[in-house]
């Protein structure tokens, strides 16, 4: 059945683009309460956000979300 003793692995080239993090990164932290509400995002949300942008940590953003802020 073709057995090998040789291991692949296929890395793929993942470009990120540093300057859209950063500026999603100021985006949330520019959003008080009121601004939230109009935009109709989850309360949670904004909590935990900023608390792991200012312990430097990686943060995830939903689509949902992320046509929100933009």
């Amino acid at each position: 059945m073709g057995s090998s003793n040789e291991v692949k692995f296929n890395i793929l080239n993942i470009i990120v683009h540093w300057n859209d993090v950063i500026e999603m990164r100021n985006k949330i932290m520019s959003i008080d309460p009121e601004k939230r509400k109009e935009l109709k995002i989850n309360k949670s949300t904004l909590l935990y956000q900023p608390k792991k942008i200012k312990e430097v940590k990686t943060i995830k953003v939903y689509n949902k979300t992320k046509v929100k802020i933009e």
